[in-house]
């Protein structure tokens, strides 16, 4: 669906809480009613549902693709560093045998090696794929969602935005070092590698901690991962932006820790008021 989108200027990457809680098109209005010097800038929303630390370094080659990319916003949460890794390749096959060459030789047809594209549980998802990607922006997981999207809906705005509850705290780059426990410090130095691949095709990069409500616990968001998000904005050069420990209403939230239809509105406003600077030509 991401290589089939017309144009991606800005991308987002995560779980299904960035993929619940932020619409690309909510984001580029909010962009040029803030500098509409940024008018026509288009993104994508990549997050899915169990995304790993592991998928995230295993995919950033495919997102690298595109020429136009310009920022990419990271979520930086408990999930994303828990969530056991997703076998994408699968197991190579051994050339030495007839039955490994022969495994090789099929991988080369794209109806075998998406196999399992067609199988029944699996159908629903054919029509987003073939028909709607180009339309979609990625966080429109339901059926009704994605035809609504394909017939040009417009989304409900971020009414009544309140710029001053939805100011992140933000961890800047140059701060004094964190100490870190071994594991989480691996954690971040994983993070930093991802940031510097993409980087180094000089595309901006920062980290994202997506809002959570106020009675979801446990949240190591609000309390240990601190440490680990002035660390990653350290050692990466990149600001971190921490939405988990806002005080929202609950009618912004479908549950605990995603965002809801109206949540999704008023945190993509956010996130295009903290945008605007990276993407604005200096």
């Amino acid at each position: 669906m991401f290589d089939r989108h017309p144009r991606v200027d800005f991308l987002f990457l995560g779980t299904s809480r960035t993929q619940d809680g932020v619409s690309p098109v909510l984001v580029s209005q909010g962009l040029e009613s803030l500098s509409p010097e940024l008018r026509g800038v288009r993104g994508y929303n990549a997050g899915f549902t169990s995304a790993s630390l592991d998928a995230l370094e295993s995919l950033s080659g495919r997102f690298l693709s595109r020429p136009e990319l310009r920022l990419i916003v990271i979520e930086l949460s408990d999930p994303q560093t828990v969530n056991p890794p997703t076998p994408w390749d699968g197991s190579k096959p051994d050339e030495t045998t007839v039955e490994g060459r022969l495994a090789v030789l099929a991988r080369g047809v794209r109806f075998i090696r998406h196999r399992s594209a067609f199988l029944s549980d699996n159908s629903a998802r054919l029509p987003a794929l073939l028909v709607f990607a180009p339309a979609l922006g990625g966080w429109e997981v339901k059926g009704v969602d994605q035809v609504a999207t394909w017939l040009g809906r417009r989304e409900p705005v971020a009414a009544g935005f309140d710029a001053a509850a939805w100011k992140p705290v933000i961890f800047r780059p140059g701060g004094d070092a964190t100490r870190l426990d071994a594991e989480p410090s691996a954690i971040a130095d994983r993070f930093v590698a991802v940031a510097a691949k993409y980087r180094a095709r000089g595309v901006t990069v920062v980290f994202a901690s997506p809002p959570l409500a106020r009675d979801w616990s446990p949240a190591p968001e609000r309390d240990s991962l601190k440490g680990m998000f002035a660390e990653v904005a350290r050692r990466s050069g990149c600001e971190v932006w921490d939405f988990s420990s806002l005080a929202l209403p609950e009618r912004f939230f479908r549950n605990p820790s995603h965002l809801g239809d109206e949540g999704r509105a008023h945190f993509s406003r956010a996130l295009a008021v903290e945008m605007v600077p990276h993407l604005t030509p200096k």
